[in-house]
């Protein structure tokens, strides 16, 4: 793992992945369509797959801690409760020793995941604020650099 990678929050990578995946779907649907709609993008991004499992590792200790020993998890939310559902079974998988060699949980937690394991809505929301968190900030330094010119 790269320097930049590891100076980023879990929740920074997040949001770098999101908006990534929001601008290659558009990329390619509008290549396809240039007329396609921002609700059609959203649509397409949400269901791409994640480079990673976004959370951290203490929290997915936690709870696989806790799925091993059948014991309720404190999740309430259902896409949360997929991906947790998702990490303990890619760890219970490698738990059966495959090859000699067992994958350690911050191996699981960094492969590629299924999804974002997140709603629509909250997809576009963290698209819309993050964009608008970035102009917000360029448009900031900006004006910085004009008063020193």
């Amino acid at each position: 793992m790269n320097e930049e990678k590891k100076d980023k929050s879990v929740r920074e990578q997040r949001k770098d992945a999101i908006l990534a995946t929001f601008f290659e779907t558009m990329k390619k649907l509008s290549e396809k369509n240039p007329l396609v709609t921002y609700g059609e993008v959203m649509e397409k991004a949400v269901k791409e797959s994640a480079p990673r499992f976004f959370v951290n590792y203490e929290s997915a200790r936690r709870l696989i801690s806790l799925m091993a020993r059948k014991k309720r998890l404190p999740v309430n939310n259902k896409n949360k409760l997929e991906m947790y559902k998702e990490i303990y079974r890619r760890y219970t998988e490698s738990d059966k020793k495959k090859n000699g060699k067992y994958k350690s949980l911050e191996e699981i937690l960094s492969e590629p995941a299924p999804s974002f394991y997140v709603d629509r809505s909250t997809f576009q929301g963290l698209v819309y604020r993050t964009l608008r968190e970035r102009c917000n900030y360029n448009n900031f330094i900006n004006s910085l650099n004009k008063g020193i010119a």
